[in-house]
C-alpha cells in the first residue's frame, strides 16, 4: 500500500529571515502587509513560523523585501555566540529602529565573512592593542588616552607621522570594515566585537573622506577602551555622552599625536589649517580641536577660528573636501575575488547563487563587483 507522505512542517523558508529582512530595511509588518495585500496578523503568523506562506507569496514577499528566494530558506544564525555591544551614537524610539536595521546588517557581514573562511580564505589575525595598566576611574582622562593612542601606534610600529590609510591600517590588523548607507545622516558609523574579531562599518552618506577618516579612528577607539561596557550602560545617556567623548579624544590624539601638533600648530589662519588638513588628512575643525584640547591654543583663540569658519560657509565644506579621497575597504572585496578566481565560491552571477541580494553583497564588498580593488590591499592567503 502506497502512503503519501506530506512534506515535513519544519520545511519551508526560515522566519527569522523574513523577520530581518524586513527590519533591515526598516519596514513595520503593516508595511509589508500593506504591499502585499495581507493583514499584519498574517504578516506575524509568517514571522513567527505559525505559518508557512505559498511560493506565489514568497515570489511577492522576495520584492518587496529585496531578496532572492534563496535568501528566505537559508539557515539563520540566530544565535551568535559572544556578540559585545554595538557603540551606537544615539538611543531613543527614531535611532532604535535605524539600530536594529544596522544590527541585522551586521549579523549578515558576520555570515558573509564566515562564508569566506569556510571557503578557505584566511584573514589577518584581529591584532588591537589593549593595555590592561590603564584603569579609568569613572572614565577616562585625557592623558590616560593620549597615552593609549600613543601605545597603539607603537604597537602597529607607527611613528608620529601622518597616517596614509586610516581604513587599510584597521584591515591590515584584522578588523572587518565595510562602508555603505546607515540611513541616516545623523549616523556616521559604529562598531562592535563579533566571536572575537572587531567590526567597524562606516557611513557612505556624507562625503567627506576626512571625516570617515576621523570617524574610523573613533571607532577604533571604542573597541580599544570600551570592550567591557555592556548595552545597559549605553541605555544612559550620560554613559554614551562619555563614551563618545572618550572616543573622539582618541581618534584626535591617534591621528594628530600630541608632539606633532605642538610643532606644527602655530596659526589659526586658514592657509595654514589648510595645510596641515592636506598634510594629516584630518579636517580643519578637528584640527582646531584638538590643538585647543591640548592646549596649542585657548577657548577665545578657537572660537575665533570657528567664527572666521562660518563667515566663509566654511562649515558644512571645508577646503579640500572635494578633492581628497574617500578610503574604500579592499579586504573582503580581495577575498572574494580571490575565492571566485580559484572557483572556490560561485560568481555573483545571480542572486541564488549565495542567497544573497546584489545589493547586499555590494554593502558588504564596499563596491559592485565589476569594480577593481582600491588602495586598501591586506595580503591574504588561501588555505589549501
Amino acid at each position: 500500500m502506497n502512503v503519501f507522505n506530506f512534506p515535513d512542517r519544519a520545511a519551508g523558508i526560515v522566519p527569522q529571515r523574513l523577520a530581518d529582512a524586513r527590519i533591515a530595511l526598516q519596514l513595520s509588518r503593516t508595511d509589508v502587509a500593506r504591499e502585499l495585500g495581507v493583514t499584519g496578523t498574517t504578516i506575524g503568523h509568517y514571522e513567527n513560523g505559525d505559518r508557512r506562506p505559498d511560493m506565489s507569496v514568497v515570489l511577492n514577499l522576495s520584492r518587496i523585501l529585496r531578496q532572492p528566494v534563496a535568501f528566505f530558506f537559508k539557515e539563520a544564525a540566530t544565535h551568535v555566540n559572544n556578540k559585545k555591544v554595538r557603540f551606537f551614537r544615539s538611543v531613543g524610539p527614531k535611532s532604535n529602529k535605524i539600530n536594529m536595521a544596522l544590527d541585522v546588517r551586521t549579523n549578515w557581514l558576520w555570515e558573509f565573512v564566515q562564508i569566506l573562511l569556510e571557503a578557505g580564505i584566511r584573514l589577518p589575525t584581529p591584532n588591537i592593542p589593549f593595555f590592561d595598566d590603564v584603569q579609568p576611574q569613572d572614565g577616562y582622562s585625557l592623558e590616560q588616552i593620549e597615552y593609549v593612542a600613543s601605545r597603539a601606534r607603537r604597537h602597529w610600529g607607527m611613528g608620529d607621522g601622518p597616517i596614509n590609510n586610516m581604513v587599510a591600517l584597521l584591515e591590515s590588523n584584522g578588523v572587518i570594515v565595510c562602508r555603505f548607507s546607515l540611513g541616516s545622516e545623523k549616523i556616521d558609523a559604529f562598531s562592535c566585537w563579533v566571536e572575537g574579531r572587531p567590526y567597524v562599518l562606516l557611513g557612505s552618506d556624507k562625503k567627506s573622506a576626512v571625516r570617515s577618516r576621523f570617524d574610523a579612528a573613533h571607532e577604533l577607539g571604542h573597541l580599544i577602551l570600551h570592550r567591557d561596557i555592556t548595552p545597559d550602560d549605553m541605555e544612559d545617556k550620560a554613559m554614551r555622552d562619555r563614551i563618545e567623548k572618550e572616543a573622539n579624544w582618541f581618534a584626535g590624539a591617534f591621528l594628530l599625536p600630541r608632539n606633532s601638533l605642538f610643532r606644527e600648530f602655530y596659526s589659526t589662519r586658514s592657509g595654514h589649517l589648510r595645510g596641515l588638513k592636506q598634510r594629516w588628512l584630518v579636517s580643519m575643525q578637528a584640527i582646531a580641536h584638538r590643538a585647543r584640547d591640548i592646549g596649542a591654543i585657548d577657548d577665545n583663540q578657537y572660537i575665533s577660528f570657528r567664527i572666521q569658519l562660518t563667515k566663509r560657509k566654511e562649515l558644512s565644506n571645508e577646503p579640500l573636501d572635494d578633492v581628497i579621497a574617500i578610503e574604500n575597504p579592499g579586504l573582503l572585496y580581495n577575498a572574494w575575488s580571490k575565492l571566485v578566481e580559484r572557483g572556490r565560491i560561485p560568481n555573483m552571477e545571480g542572486d541564488e547563487s549565495i542567497g544573497l541580494s546584489a545589493e547586499t553583497l555590494r554593502d558588504h564588498l564596499g563596491r559592485d563587483l565589476a569594480s577593481s580593488p582600491g588602495a586598501s590591499n591586506p595580503t591574504l592567503t588561501l588555505l589549501r
